[in-house]
C-alpha cells in the first residue's frame, strides 16, 4: 500500500500497512533466526567434505558453503535490523502517556506529530532493511540447495528431478518477490516476464555445457523452447497492440483504454504515452528473440556437438543478462515513482 498523498494537519501518521511492524518483529524474532540456524547447520555439515582427501559431494562444493554461510549471515542482519526497527516502533497512546501536555481533545500538537513521524520514518527504514535480508537469506538458502543438488562429473537423469524441485522453489521465491515489490499491474507483469527469462536463460545456459551430458541437453532444449513460446505469446500481442494503434484513429474513450493497456503490457510505459513506436521496437525485440531461441531449441535438440552446445550456452546467458537488466530498469522505476508519491 502506498501511503496518501495528503495527511491531516492535526492526526498522527498511521503506518502503511497497517501491521507492517508487528510482521516484521516476527519476522526477526522467530523466521529469521530459525533458518539462520538451519543456514549454518548445513554449511558445518558440509565443511569437513571439503577437505583435499575427501570425494566431492557437488560440482561446486566450495561455493555451495559460501551460499549457505552467506544465508545465515543476511538472517542474522535480519535480527539485527529488526532490534533496530522494534526502537523507534511507538503508538500515539505511548506517545500520549509520556507527554500528556502535547495533546489536546484527542489531538496531537505539532512538536508531538514530529516526533511520531520522525520515529515512524526510522521504523520503517529500518524495517524495510529487515526484510531485505530477510528475503536475501532464503532467495541465498534456496541457491544453495540449488547448488548442492548438481553432482560432479555427468548428471544421471534422475538427478534432474532433485535440481527441477529445487530450481521451482528458488523461481518460486523469486516470483514472489517481484509481486510483492511492484504496485503497477503492467509494470509488475512485465518484470515477471523479464526475471522468468532471465532465469529460464541461466538455467538453459548451464544445462547447455557439454559435461552435463545428454539429458542436459535436453532439459536445455526443452527450457529454451518454452521461452521461445513465451516470447512468441508476447510477441503476438506486441504485434496486435501496434495494428490497434495504427488503425484507429479517434477512439472512443472506452476503447482508448484498451489501447493504453495494451502497450503499458507490452512496454510498461506511462499512461501517457501513445506513440506506437515503442510497440514497434518491442515487436521486433520479441520477435528476433523467439526466432532466436527457436533456433537454439532446435539445435540443441538434433544434435550432440560440444562447440554448437558451448554457442548455445554462451548465447542463452547473454540473453538472460539482457533480460535481467531490463528487470533492474523496472524496480529502480518502480522505486523513483514511490519516492516520488511518498
Amino acid at each position: 500500500m502506498r501511503p496518501p498523498r495528503r495527511l491531516p494537519r492535526d492526526t498522527w501518521q498511521p503506518p502503511l500497512p497497517l501491521g507492517y511492524a508487528a510482521s516484521i518483529q516476527g519476522l526477526g524474532g522467530f523466521a529469521a533466526p530459525l533458518l539462520a540456524g538451519a543456514s549454518f547447520t548445513m554449511a558445518a555439515l558440509l565443511l569437513p567434505t571439503l577437505a583435499a582427501a575427501q570425494p566431492r559431494f557437488a560440482r561446486w562444493p566450495d561455493a555451495a558453503v559460501s551460499l549457505f554461510i552467506a544465508s545465515g549471515l543476511a538472517q542474522i542482519g535480519a535480527v539485527q535490523a529488526a532490534v533496530w526497527a522494534r526502537r523507534y516502533d511507538t503508538l500515539p497512546e505511548e506517545l500520549a502517556q509520556w507527554w500528556p501536555g502535547e495533546v489536546r481533545d484527542g489531538r496531537p500538537t505539532r512538536w508531538l506529530r514530529n516526533v511520531q513521524r520522525g520515529h515512524a520514518t526510522l521504523s520503517l527504514r529500518w524495517a524495510d532493511r529487515t526484510r531485505g535480508f530477510y528475503h536475501a537469506g532464503i532467495v541465498l538458502l534456496l541457491s544453495g540447495t540449488l547448488v548442492v543438488g548438481v553432482p560432479p562429473g555427468r548428471v544421471p537423469g534422475p538427478r534432474w528431478t532433485l535440481i527441477g524441485t529445487a530450481a521451482l522453489g528458488l523461481a518460486g521465491e523469486l516470483a514472489w518477490l517481484v509481486h510483492a515489490a511492484f504496485f503497477d499491474p503492467a509494470r509488475r507483469r512485465a518484470a515477471h516476464g523479464h526475471l522468468a527469462a532471465a532465469v529460464a536463460g541461466l538455467a538453459a545456459g548451464v544445462a547447455s555445457v557439454p559435461s552435463f551430458g545428454g539429458t542436459g541437453r535436453v532439459v536445455a532444449g526443452v527450457v529454451l523452447a518454452g521461452a521461445a513460446a513465451g516470447h512468441g505469446v508476447v510477441t503476438g500481442r506486441a504485434v496486435r497492440a501496434v495494428r490497434t494503434a495504427r488503425a484507429v484513429r479517434v477512439v472512443p474513450a472506452a476503447r482508448a483504454s484498451r489501447v493504453v493497456r495494451a502497450v503499458r503490457w507490452v512496454r510498461a510505459v506511462p499512461r501517457t504515452a501513445s506513440a506506437p513506436s515503442p510497440m514497434v521496437r518491442s515487436a521486433v525485440a520479441f520477435g528476433t528473440g523467439t526466432a532466436v531461441l527457436a533456433a537454439g531449441a532446435g539445435l540443441l535438440l538434433t544434435t550432440d556437438s560440444a562447440p554448437v552446445r558451448a554457442a548455445v550456452a554462451a548465447g542463452a546467458v547473454l540473453a538472460a543478462g539482457a533480460h535481467l537488466a531490463r528487470f533492474v530498469a523496472l524496480v529502480l522505476a518502480e522505486r523513483a515513482e514511490d519516492d516520488g508519491e511518498g
